[in-house]
């Protein structure tokens, strides 16, 4: 199988490995196989999404949305 990976990103990964004294792809099973892989928040909590409020609205009606 082929990868294409900048020149950077494939010399940290060799730096890596071999700091560790590991082939190449005992750093990739780890990454694929780590269950604490960031998916959302750090703490495990869900993020908070900004809101706007603003002001109350009444019912929108047709001619609210079309110039008619």
């Amino acid at each position: 199988m082929r990868f294409d990976i900048s020149l950077e990103t494939q010399a940290r990964l060799v730096a890596r490995a071999q700091e560790q004294g590991l082939s190449i792809d005992a750093p990739l099973e780890r990454l694929l196989n780590d269950d604490a892989m960031p998916v959302g928040a750090a703490n495990g909590e869900v993020p908070e999404l900004p809101a706007w409020h603003l002001g109350v609205r009444g019912s929108l009606r047709r001619r609210d949305i079309y110039n008619a």
